[in-house]
């Protein structure tokens, strides 16, 4: 089973484009030449993000588990990132 550090994440998130909503809650965006592409959550409460909320994560920043898994440790760049979305069609 794995897990992930809540704040580790969403800073490596933040340093891979990804920007943080203007709510009081722990949402980022991502955006592409303006337009939101999409957007994830982190639980307020959660020191550890557990096998489920990283399936969650992973299905709403478009990854599969490992690929997410490399997004949020910081193995797999923003480039790479960006390649795997402009692959899938979702930005141009």
């Amino acid at each position: 089973m794995a897990v992930l550090d809540a704040k580790k994440t969403y800073k490596n998130l933040q340093s891979k484009g990804f920007v943080k909503a203007n709510t009081h809650h722990k949402y980022l965006e991502y955006f592409h030449n303006g337009k939101l592409v999409l957007h994830t959550r982190i639980s307020h409460g959660e020191t550890d993000l557990n096998d489920y909320l990283i399936r969650q994560m992973s299905s709403q920043c478009k990854l599969d588990k490992s690929n997410f898994m490399d997004l949020a440790n910081c193995p797999l760049s923003q480039e790479a990132y960006f390649e795997i979305l402009k692959s899938k069609g979702l930005i141009e």
